[in-house]
Formats: C-alpha cells, structure tokens, sequence
C-alpha cells in the first residue's frame, strides 16, 4: 500500500518540486564566479570527506522559507544513497530519486512505488542491453565508470565533457531511442533512461496521489536538464537556470521562465522565484 497520504490545509495547495543538481546544488566548477552571488558558497555534500556540491547559504535559507509554504519536492536522478548524502536544510515529507522510480515518504522507501517503476522500466529494452550500450565503451580512455542505478536505469561518467566524443553521443542516442529510452548529458554524465520512467510521471502520480479526493496541487517545478523537460511542461508554472542541457539547446516552455543568472547565483534565483510564486 502506498505511503502517500492525501493532503490537507493550506500547505497542500502548492507542490514545489525542485532538481537537484546543476538546479540547486553546484560542484565547484559548475557553481561558476562569484558574480551575481549574494554571500560566498557553503558546502552541502560530501563525499569520502571531501566537499562534493555547493549552495549560496541565501537559498538555503529561502528554502526553508519556501518549505514552509509548499511542500517542497525534490526530483533527482540521483540513486538513494546519493540523494541521502545531501544536507538539505529542512528534511522533505516526500522526494523522488532514481528519475522518477523511487519514492521516500519521511525518508522511507515506498515498495508500492517500487512495483509502479519496474512495471514501467520493463516497458523498455531489458536493463542489460541498456547497460551494454554504455560497457561498450567502458574500456575507452575517456570513461571513468559506467553503473547501473536502482535496477532501473544505467549511466556513463567521463573524465571531462569535451572528452566525450560527439560521434559517439549521436550514435548512441539512436540506439537508445530504438530501445525505448532517453539518452541525457549532463556535465560529465551520460544518462539512459526507459521514456516511461520519467520524473514528470513519477511526479505527476504523486501529485494525484496527493489529491486523494481533493484538488490537485498547483504545481512549479525547477529544473536544467533533458530528463527535466516534460515536468517542466507539466508544471502550471516553472523556471530553468540559464545554463545546461536545456540553456545550451535553447530551450523553452509556455509557461517556462528562464533566470537571469547562471551557475549556483542561479540556484538562489529558482528559490526566489519559487518563493514569490507561494507568497
């Protein structure tokens, strides 16, 4: 039985749902110059002890703020563990990791959940021949690691993004879509995703799930990347950093606003964004 319980009073009316990586939280090189940054950076993660990703401590305050006002949701293609490593500043009631494919409720995995995302990755060519679309490379001097997430999808980490070779993405990313998923690049990892399982439908059902009997919650969504879009598409309002997967396709939605700024000054622009569209 699924974890979700409907929601009640006014905190419910309006689901935030927040990327991330290169949305919220920045590697040093990706948080960019201090231009346009109200206060220096504070680390945010870990990893094996060292400093891993970045914020401005401004939007980490707001998001406290916005937490108070909405439900704050964050959508991350991060596994589990990854997803646990970051100090958010408040803990979420719900968030998604795995692309969709794995929900925590107070920080417990839903196995309902679990059942709803293996239904849709199947939908797709079996995991083993997406991983060997990524091991086929493995060897090249290019690649780092090549890993399967969750059982659901697989990935690809280079040593830099100008690295990857370009050939090399166009080819795959027609092998992918034959397969039935989604091929993204960002920064120096390449995703491949079952079409299926994606954050805007995992986010999307939990929205429903939310509702129970009720209205659905407005809904504004932030993200930078291709396994971002369709949320943002879905959103009733959203907003995209002006770097990325998307920036660099110049992309855009209807109701799609793009920030100003770029790198982490970014990350704290989406936050006041969010902020002034729950006030």
């Amino acid at each position: 039985m699924t974890a979700v319980l409907p929601l009640a009073g006014g905190r419910g009316t309006t689901l935030a749902a927040v990327d991330l990586d290169r949305t919220l939280i920045y590697s040093a090189a990706a948080a960019g110059s201090a231009e346009g940054l109200t206060e220096g950076l504070e680390v945010v993660e870990h990893l094996d002890g060292a400093p891993l990703s970045h914020a401005t401590p401004a939007s980490w305050r707001l998001l406290t703020e916005l937490a108070g006002r909405a439900l704050v949701v964050p959508v991350t293609t991060r596994t589990v563990a990854q997803y646990e490593r970051v100090r958010l500043p408040v803990v979420p009631r719900y968030a998604l990791c795995a692309n969709g494919g794995v929900l925590l409720a107070d920080g417990v995995r839903d196995p309902a959940w679990d059942d709803w995302a293996a239904e849709t990755a199947a939908q797709a060519a079996p995991l083993p021949e997406l991983l060997g679309l990524l091991e086929a490379v493995a060897g090249e001097p290019w690649v780092r690691t090549v890993r399967a997430a969750e059982g659901l999808f697989c990935y690809l980490v280079a040593h830099a993004r100008e690295d990857i070779p370009a050939g090399w993405l166009a080819d795959t990313g027609a092998a992918v879509t034959a397969a039935g998923a989604t091929l993204s690049v960002q920064g120096r990892k390449v995703y491949v995703v079952p079409a299926g399982l994606s954050k805007a439908a995992g986010l999307l059902r939990l929205r429903r799930l939310l509702a129970g009997e009720g209205t659905a919650p407005r809904l504004l969504c932030a993200g930078d990347s291709l396994l971002d879009a369709p949320m943002l598409l879905a959103a009733d309002a959203a907003v995209r950093p002006a770097h990325g997967e998307l920036h660099e396709q110049d992309w855009t939605g209807a109701r799609v606003a793009v920030t100003a700024a770029s790198g982490a000054a970014a990350g704290e622009e989406i936050v006041r964004w969010l902020l002034d569209r729950v006030t």
